[in-house]
């Protein structure tokens, strides 16, 4: 805003990074990461075209188990599961996917999380959730991204749904290979016994939900899952994830 005083015009310092953003976009203008559509200056790099067309699972439609939950079964007891996005090789989720892990674009995983948010603050199922818990990654790969992936996702529930972050001093202590080409039993093999926990806070009984990108065979989960059980054999799990692979 311009405001005049004393016969001259003066510029609040706060008006001019607008007025930078604006040029900057005219310089360098956003696209839509999915159809390279040009955007007006947006938080998201989608297209509201691209946003609507997204492979929702709109699980939180479903009366009976989903998919995700069923992953689960005879391997480690959760609550329930939800994921926002169908991942499927090529997709628009896995554009999604790779601005969030490699393009150091926080913001979009932050918006995604409101997203969830928005969606399953008005679920009975999950209106007794006392913790969110990010899912670790390594040390090496969260300074490589400048973030957990995960607790950025996180972030952005919370803002939602006011629900606290909650970490347990979870650790992953080993550094594993990609899982990408892995069979189910390999993937298990790469992480099981992968993560530590620190906290001394009395967390039996209490309802956590685990927050992760994207659930394939749920190894890594699994593992996680387990790690927080052996210590807190009562405490409640439940499960979100930003895309999951059909």
């Amino acid at each position: 805003m311009i405001t005049k005083n004393s016969g001259q015009f003066k510029l609040k310092l706060s008006d001019l990074f607008p007025l930078k953003d604006r040029l900057s976009h005219l310089i360098f203008p956003a696209t839509c990461i999915v159809c390279k559509a040009e955007l007006s200056a947006s938080d998201i790099p989608l297209c509201p075209f691209c946003i609507l067309d997204l492979d929702y699972t709109h699980f939180e439609k479903y009366e009976t188990h989903t998919a995700v939950e069923k992953l689960f079964w005879g391997r480690v007891q959760i609550e329930q599961a939800y994921a926002h996005l169908f991942y499927r090789k090529g997709g628009s989720t896995q554009q999604i996917l790779h601005e969030l892990k490699y393009k150091f674009n926080a913001e979009l995983g932050r918006e995604f999380g409101k997203r969830i948010g928005d969606i399953l603050r008005e679920k009975k199922e999950w209106i007794d959730v006392e913790f969110l818990v990010p899912v670790p990654i390594h040390p090496k790969k969260e300074f490589s991204r400048g973030y957990n992936q995960s607790t950025v996702l996180a972030e952005g529930i919370s803002e939602s749904m006011s629900i606290p972050i909650y970490d347990f001093g979870l650790k992953k202590s080993k550094h594993t290979e990609s899982q990408t080409r892995k069979s189910r039993f390999l993937r298990w093999d790469n992480v099981k016994n992968n993560f530590s926990l620190s906290s001394q806070d009395e967390l039996n009984g209490k309802h956590i939900v685990f927050v992760d990108d994207v659930i394939t065979t749920g190894a890594t989960l699994e593992s996680l899952i387990r790690t927080v059980l052996d210590k807190y054999p009562d405490i409640r799990i439940s499960v979100i994830s930003l895309a999951f692979a059909a």
